[in-house]
């Protein structure tokens, strides 16, 4: 039988991945790739789960400011 938190954090999981997700299509839509995104663990503190953007290249980091930029300009 599954717990409460056990479900909460597997629904959690879901919204994380299917986040994910989203920002990869949006991101590949504009020619863009984070290959660091991801879904983190749990936080010890919270029991969030929460999306890792992780690392990328300078380039890659300022293209998708100027794309976010463009985005709020709307």
């Amino acid at each position: 039988m599954e717990s409460h938190l056990s479900r909460h954090a597997r629904r959690q999981r879901e919204d994380a991945r299917a986040a994910v997700a989203e920002l990869n299509d949006a991101l590949a839509a504009a020619g863009l790739v984070l290959p660091s995104v991801g879904v983190d663990t749990p936080s010890i503190f919270t029991g969030e789960v929460l999306v890792e953007l992780g690392r990328t290249r300078p380039d890659v980091v300022v293209r998708l400011a100027a794309l976010v930029r463009r985005g709020a300009r709307r």
